[in-house]
């Protein structure tokens, strides 16, 4: 099969991987094509770059698209144009998912084998097949006057209405409507029944009274669902935008949050660290929930959290998608702290990590541990 790969000037492209599952798909690279008309004729790796007007000339099967903008809307009135079918334009993770598909065909593994058969249809993604039941969710955006900060209304496990601020730019995927209003899309996609990266199961599940450790807070949906009923919450967020989003968001129950701007690790010396056991300060014996989402930092700060886990009731849900190993990690480390573990149901494929390139692997989302 002939590609061609179309990209703008300062591409994120990463041509080693991408020649690596073409040479494994035995595809050849006719080309770049670029988006801007930059750098037209200079070449990437031994292939020329031509002008966008090239696609309409050259021979090729399937054009994939690396770049972040929704191309195929800027791109569809031009190619309608010229009888070019859409079905030729195609995302970058084309590629990953032919490979992954080749690679797990024969797997004996009822969930890897549904997601595969959703792909026949449908483009690889990070949740795929698992909220194709659910319907959008749009909340609209308002503005906070007195803070100058937007917010959304947002629904509490006790049916209560809170306010979920954002930065003023950035934050949550916003889209406007056909009323002209801004709107926050899915902010809780990923907590959908069916989905791998699901922090709450009806076995699994905070409890009236429980503190809660959230590492890696962003908006705060999840700490904000369960703020009534927790009697302490610990907030971990390093990203300064959020700081003043979050204040604003618990200011109504401030006086039982603890706010630590800082990132969770097994150590606090280095690039402004932070250890749980040291940030912490319950008694020994309380019921504690534990989540984290820390960009691959789960294992690190798990080693960091050994007082806590070893001298309280904990229940624990550990993002494990990451990186290819952290699942194993993970588990090794709950386990030696005499815990049992367990992982969400279904894969995730974590397509924003160079390292997916490499491994081409289904992952589990959270892995769940108690010790009581």
């Amino acid at each position: 099969m002939d590609l061609l790969i179309l990209t703008n000037t300062a591409p994120n492209l990463n041509v080693t991987h991408i020649f690596n599952l073409m040479n494994k798909l035995e595809h050849n690279l006719v080309g770049f094509i670029s988006l801007d008309n930059a750098r037209i004729f200079e070449t990437i790796e031994g292939y020329t770059i031509f002008p966008f007007d090239y696609i309409y000339v050259l021979k090729y099967d399937v054009a994939l698209v690396n770049c972040h903008t929704n191309i195929f809307e800027k791109l569809a009135p031009a190619i309608a144009e010229k009888n070019i079918p859409l079905d030729k334009i195609k995302s970058i993770y084309w590629l990953l998912q032919q490979v992954m598909t080749k690679k797990y065909e024969d797997f004996n593994d009822s969930e890897i084998q549904d997601i595969l058969a959703h792909w026949k249809t449908h483009e690889l993604s990070f949740l795929n097949h698992y909220e194709n039941e659910f319907p959008h969710t749009f909340d609209e955006m308002f503005m906070d006057e007195n803070c100058g900060l937007p917010y959304i209304n947002f629904l509490t496990v006790e049916d209560k209405v809170r306010r979920m601020y954002f930065p003023v730019n950035g934050g949550g995927e916003r889209v406007q409507g056909s009323d002209g209003k801004i709107y926050i899309k899915d902010i809780l996609r990923e907590q959908i029944p069916t989905s791998p990266h699901l922090y709450i199961t009806d076995e699994h599940k905070i409890e009236d009274g429980d503190v809660l450790i959230d590492a890696g807070v962003m908006e705060g949906n999840f700490a904000l669902r369960y703020a009534d009923i927790c009697s302490k919450i610990y907030l971990f967020e390093m990203d300064k935008n959020w700081f003043a989003p979050l204040y604003h968001t618990f200011s109504y129950c401030w006086d039982k949050v603890e706010f630590i701007p800082k990132a969770v690790s097994n150590t606090s010396k280095m690039g402004g660290g932070v250890i749980i056991d040291d940030a912490v300060k319950v008694p020994n014996g309380s019921s504690v929930f534990i989540k984290m989402d820390i960009e691959g930092a789960e294992p690190d700060a798990l080693r960091g959290a050994r007082k806590i886990l070893t001298s309280n009731r904990c229940k624990a849900s550990i993002c494990s998608y990451h990186n290819a190993d952290d699942a194993v990690k993970i588990k090794a480390i709950l386990q030696r702290y005499g815990y049992k573990t367990w992982t969400s149901a279904g894969y995730i494929v974590f397509e924003w990590y160079d390292s997916i390139w490499d491994t081409q692997d289904f992952r589990k989302g959270i892995v769940y541990a108690r010790n009581f």
